[in-house]
């Protein structure tokens, strides 16, 4: 019983270490390329994402990987949104001295796995602040084409639909949309800047 228990602890040792050895070697610097990665220069079958940044956001109508398997397109935007919300709840009004600004996307599962599209994607408005803006719940509810994130969306499927946010009316005409994966190991490298006019 206690040479079991031994040969359990060495072998979640030696595997701990194993995995460390893993870690520290991907992370250290290898400063020459005479040790290329061992995939450079082969496709992963995803399109490449075009650059972008908040001062080169990538365009209306451009579809981009914004996750593993993910697809976004940004296809128009209303800026001043107050009178289409209220038309479906009079009492839906924004708070002084913003707007309801909905943003209509198209949101693709390219991946091999069923999930909802909020698991996989993050997705806010991001003003010339840089403070992000969730979604707005009073807003997204009555949006008479929202975007279902919760819902489960298979392999290959395709959902298009309106995201709205509440956000100051001074910042509105310089705000983009920032998606991101849900889980990353590079915040930086894997934002994905886009225009919304």
């Amino acid at each position: 019983m206690f040479s079991s228990k031994v040969r359990s602890g060495v072998a979640v040792a030696v595997i701990g270490l194993a995995l460390f050895a893993t870690l520290g070697e991907s992370s250290t610097d290898s400063g020459s390329s005479s040790n290329p990665a061992p995939n450079a220069g082969q496709s992963t079958g995803e399109p490449a994402a075009p650059e972008s940044s908040a001062a080169a956001p990538i365009p209306l109508a451009t579809p981009t990987s914004v996750a593993s398997g993910w697809e976004l397109t940004v296809n128009s935007a209303n800026l001043n949104a107050n009178a289409t919300i209220a038309a479906a709840n009079r009492m839906a009004q924004p708070a002084p001295g913003t707007n309801f600004v909905l943003v209509n996307v198209t949101l693709a599962n390219k991946s091999g796995k069923p999930s909802p599209a909020y698991v996989e994607v993050d997705i806010s408005m991001l003003p010339p602040s840089g403070v992000a803006i969730d979604t707005s719940g009073m807003c997204s509810s009555y949006a008479a084409a929202g975007l279902d994130t919760m819902a489960q969306m298979q392999p290959g499927s395709v959902q298009t639909g309106d995201l709205c946010f509440e956000v100051k009316e001074a910042e509105i005409a310089t705000s983009l949309l920032l998606a991101e994966p849900q889980f990353t190991l590079d915040d930086v490298k894997d934002q994905r800047f886009f225009a919304i006019q």
